[in-house]
C-alpha cells in the first residue's frame, strides 16, 4: 500500500514538472554621447545628443516557456523597444502607416520589437505573431554593428525606410517593415539538422477584397532564410518580398519589393571576417510612378577581441538604378568601433562612422560615440 502511494506521488509530481512554465523578465539599457556633422549640397549641420541603442538596442521584455510533455513545448516572446535618453519607446515601425503615423506609434510603449506565441518539437517550431523579417536576420547577423548605431551597415540603413538624406535623389528604398512583419506565420526547422538552419514566413496582409477592385495586399510579406552553421562557418541565404502602398481597399498603387542577399561569416580566433552582397528590387504597379528602383550593396567586415575588449571594423556600399532622371546615387561607409566590457552584462563602448553619398544630393556625414550599454 506504501509503495502504491509513493507511486502516485511520484507520478503526481511528475505530471506537476511536465507542465511548468517559466517567465523571465530581461533588457537592455544602452545610452550615449553622439556626435554628429553632417554635409548636404554643402550646406554643414553639427550636433551633440543622447543618444540611445549605440551598440544595442534598449529594450525591455518578457518570454517564457512551458513544457507540455513529450517533447513538446509553448513559448511566447513579448519585447518593447526603449530611448533610454527620453524614457519613450522606441525600435519598431508598423506596416501600412504613413511616415508621421509610424514616429507616433514608436513614442509610445508597446512590444513592437516582438509580439509572438510559438509550439515547438521535434518537427521544429511553429511561431505567431509579429517577428523578424528573414532577410533582415542576414543583415543584422552578418554586420560586426549588427544593424545597430552609427557603425550599422548602410545596406540595411538605406532599406528599411529610413533615408540617408538621398530621398530628393529618388534612392530610398522605402520598406516599412523590413526589419520586422506584423501578421507572420513563421516556421523554423529543428536544431539536429547537423549544421543547417531555416525557417519560411507568410505575413498577411489584413486588407479586405472588395468587389470591382483588385486585392490590396499591402503588408503582406513572404520570405525565407536558409543557412548552414559548423565550428568557425557560417553561411546563409535570405529572399523575401514585400507589398506596400496605401491600405484603402481601392488602392491601386501596391509596390513589390523583392530583397536577395548572401551572407557569411567565419572565425579564425584571433579575428571573425564578415561578407555579405545584397540585391533589392522595386517595382510600382503605377507606370505613371516611373520611380521603380533597383539597388545593389555589399559589406566587408571584422572583429578581433583585445583583452576584456572587442575591436569591429566595417566598409559597406549600396549603389542605386532608379528610373528617375539624374545619375543614380551610391553610398559609402567606413565604421570603426571598441567595446570594453566591464562583466558579462555591462559594457564601455565607443563607435566612429563616415558615409559618403554620390548622386544628386550629395552628402557627407560623420560622426563618433562614447556609451555604456547594461544588459539584464
Amino acid at each position: 500500500m506504501k509503495k502504491s502511494l509513493v507511486a502516485m506521488a511520484a507520478l503526481a509530481v511528475a505530471g506537476i514538472a511536465s507542465a511548468q512554465s517559466s517567465v523571465t523578465l530581461f533588457g537592455v539599457l544602452d545610452t550615449g554621447v553622439r556626435y554628429q556633422e553632417t554635409k548636404v549640397n554643402g550646406v554643414e549641420s553639427k550636433n551633440w545628443t543622447l543618444a540611445s541603442g549605440g551598440i544595442t538596442t534598449s529594450r525591455l521584455g518578457f518570454r517564457g516557456t512551458e513544457d507540455l510533455g513529450g517533447g513538446l513545448a509553448a513559448s511566447f516572446w513579448l519585447e518593447a523597444g526603449l530611448a533610454v535618453d527620453t524614457g519613450l519607446g522606441n525600435g519598431g515601425r508598423q506596416s501600412g502607416l504613413a511616415s508621421a503615423t509610424e514616429q507616433a506609434v514608436d513614442s509610445g510603449f508597446n512590444f513592437n520589437r516582438r509580439s509572438t506565441v510559438s509550439l515547438s518539437g521535434g518537427f521544429g517550431e511553429i511561431r505567431l505573431g509579429r517577428d523578424f523579417n528573414p532577410t533582415y536576420l542576414n543583415d543584422t547577423n552578418f554586420d560586426p554593428f549588427a544593424t545597430t548605431g552609427i557603425g550599422g551597415s548602410i545596406v540595411d540603413a538605406t532599406r528599411g525606410g529610413y533615408t540617408l538624406g538621398a530621398a530628393a535623389a529618388g534612392s530610398a528604398l522605402p520598406n516599412n517593415i523590413y526589419v520586422r512583419t506584423n501578421n507572420a506565420i513563421s516556421y523554423f526547422l529543428p536544431s539536429n539538422l547537423g549544421g543547417f538552419y531555416g525557417q519560411i514566413q507568410y505575413a498577411f496582409a489584413e486588407v479586405a477584397k472588395v468587389d470591382g477592385f483588385q486585392r490590396n495586399n499591402s503588408g503582406r510579406n513572404v520570405g525565407g532564410r536558409f543557412g548552414y552553421a559548423n565550428g568557425p562557418l557560417d553561411v546563409a541565404v535570405a529572399y523575401g518580398q514585400t507589398d506596400l502602398g496605401s491600405t484603402a481597399v481601392t488602392a491601386l498603387d501596391t509596390t513589390s519589393v523583392k530583397e536577395l542577399n548572401l551572407g557569411a561569416s567565419y572565425d579564425f580566433g584571433v579575428v571573425k571576417a564578415f561578407g555579405e552582397a545584397v540585391r533589392t528590387k522595386i517595382d510600382n504597379d503605377l507606370v505613371a510612378l516611373n520611380n521603380n528602383n533597383n539597388a545593389y550593396g555589399f559589406l566587408l567586415g571584422a572583429t578581433a577581441p583585445v583583452g576584456p575588449g572587442l575591436v569591429r571594423l566595417a566598409y559597406s556600399q549600396i549603389k542605386y538604378s532608379s528610373d528617375l532622371a539624374g545619375p543614380d546615387p551610391r553610398s559609402r561607409k567606413l565604421a570603426v568601433g571598441y567595446i570594453h566590457n566591464l562583466s558579462k552584462r555591462t559594457a564601455l563602448y565607443t563607435n566612429y562612422a563616415r558615409v559618403i553619398t554620390n548622386g544628386q544630393a550629395g552628402l557627407q556625414s560623420n560622426g563618433f560615440d562614447v556609451g555604456v550599454r547594461h544588459a539584464f
